[in-house]
């Protein structure tokens, strides 16, 4: 399963944002809605073999973690209110020292970034404008770590320098979101280039 922890430094972590106004009440919890729905919906459908990982670092109670699995997510709309709700309803739903589900294929828990990272270290793929130009995945079932606006503090900078893979979608900074795109784009061609030879060497 491909994964996409995306790391929200003010994103609200409590289900009292104004619908109306995610980027200021919610502290930029906008982009973790255009991230979750860019990793997980089709124009039909939703991806079945991919998981996102929403790390919440703003006030009032940090930190959160929400996981949303394309397997069995149900409810998810391209539109930002509807996201909206289904991550106020997961916030709804915190239970201190364990994993709750809010919602089918929607999990909240009080793990931390830093938490995250580790349980994903071996597989994870750093997106970077500094990195090595997007090409074949460098681990199976890669885990793609993202930034918000804001990007990360020392300490989670220098964690991650430790992470062996660096890759770069563009020669530009992008947002979040039309990065998730470009990743997908790319797997689903080597996905469609592996499942041809394997056709072809029948």
């Amino acid at each position: 399963m491909i994964t996409f922890i995306v790391k929200g430094n003010r994103a609200r972590t409590a289900p009292d944002f104004l619908l109306k106004d995610l980027p200021g009440s919610g502290g930029r919890i906008d982009i973790l809605c255009r991230c979750l729905t860019s990793s997980l919906l089709l124009s039909h459908g939703i991806r079945k073999d991919v998981q996102v990982i929403l790390c919440l670092g703003g006030e009032p109670d940090p930190p959160k973690c929400i996981r949303v699995m394309g397997d069995n997510v149900k409810h998810l709309s391209p539109d930002e209110r509807s996201t909206a709700i289904l991550l106020m309803k997961a916030l709804e739903s915190y239970r201190k020292g364990e994993e709750v589900e809010s919602t089918p294929g929607i999990y909240i828990s009080g793990h931390s970034f830093k938490e995250i990272l580790e349980q994903y270290r071996e597989r994870i793929v750093l997106l970077d404008e500094g990195g090595d130009e997007l090409g074949s995945m460098p681990v199976e079932e890669p885990c793609f770590v993202l930034g918000d606006h804001l990007g990360f503090d020392e300490a989670e900078e220098k964690l991650l320098s430790t992470v062996k893979h660096r890759m770069r979608v563009s020669p530009l900074v992008l947002h979040g979101s039309h990065c998730i795109v470009l990743v997908l784009n790319r797997m689903d061609m080597i996905k469609e280039r592996g499942n041809t030879e394997r056709k072809t060497n029948r």
